[in-house]
């Protein structure tokens, strides 16, 4: 069977990535070093707006050929049945041996790293705890059961992958090791398998998330779109992940970088790709068909 997906012949133009990557650069750091930079809630919105920032699509020990599931990241989606604080984002990384969650606590800027005696911060022993309850929660078999649930994890990945969670914090600045290196030593006490600590000024935009949007799930609902970012697109190759979450007209609508001509044809071409995808057999996709 030949293509069976039909490509429209002039979308309007996507702002090219390079385009973006550098205006984003150049507004995150902005962000970072003003006084605004320093509410953890403005920074959580602005990464809400930009995924490409936020690290771990494809896990952190390595590349993978895997996109994370389904194609976006996921923003303040709660852990059902477990009472602590929900993950500030999560990615549902896989490989072709394993599941990989990528589970992100972030903090304020501004927060320390160490006391002026050089004792760790109570502030970063707090968020260091954060982590470890979400990984005691998750070695339960039966936490990990409603975590396939609610996330609606395909039952290929649930019955081939095994599950290997990982987990981030992302804290404070690289200027307070700067102006103390003796304690970048140190860091390495916090940084078990699996586990990843760092500052704000490590995150960078990747250019192998420029298509993600960032969404929430809730229990016994679907997945909702929060934001998309300037370089979406659609194309055979997330029509079934993007048809699975709700939202993203109005995500596009919201979303000012991208122009008023191609937010229209985003939204018209969208139901037509939630289509194309519940097809039985898709026949051949081309990797570069994008619109």
């Amino acid at each position: 069977m030949g293509r069976t997906y039909k490509m429209h012949p002039s979308p309007p133009a996507c702002i090219s990535w390079e385009e973006y990557e550098s205006r984003l650069i150049a507004e995150w750091q902005g962000l970072l070093n003003s006084e605004a930079g320093n509410n953890e809630r403005t920074i959580h919105n602005f990464l809400i707006a930009h995924p490409c920032l936020v690290p771990g699509a494809y896990s952190m020990t390595g590349p993978s050929g895997h996109s994370p599931f389904p194609a976006a990241l996921l923003s303040e989606a709660p852990l059902v049945g477990m009472g602590a604080k929900v993950p500030d984002f999560i990615w549902l990384g896989s490989n072709s041996a394993n599941l990989t969650p990528v589970f992100i606590e972030i903090e304020s800027p501004a927060k320390q790293w160490f006391t002026r005696t050089g004792d760790p911060h109570h502030d970063l022993t707090q968020a260091l705890n954060q982590l470890a309850q979400w990984k005691a929660w998750l070695d339960q078999n039966e936490n990990r059961a409603l975590f396939y649930s609610a996330f609606e994890i395909p039952d290929h990945m649930r019955r081939h992958l095994t599950f290997n969670p990982q987990f981030v914090l992302i804290y404070g600045r690289r200027r307070e090791f700067d102006e103390r290196p003796e304690l970048k030593r140190l860091r390495k006490q916090w940084e078990p398998p699996g586990q990843v600590v760092m500052t704000f000024d490590r995150l960078t935009p990747a250019r192998d998330c420029k298509l993600f949007p960032t969404v929430t799930k809730r229990a016994d609902q679907r997945y909702r779109a929060l934001a998309v970012p300037p370089t979406f697109k659609l194309g055979p190759g997330v029509a079934k992940d993007f048809a699975m979450i709700e939202g993203i007209p109005e995500a596009l609508e919201r979303n000012e970088w991208i122009s008023k001509e191609r937010r229209a044809f985003l939204t018209e071409r969208l139901p037509y790709w939630n289509e194309w995808s519940r097809l039985g057999d898709k026949g051949i996709i081309w990797s570069n068909a994008w619109e």
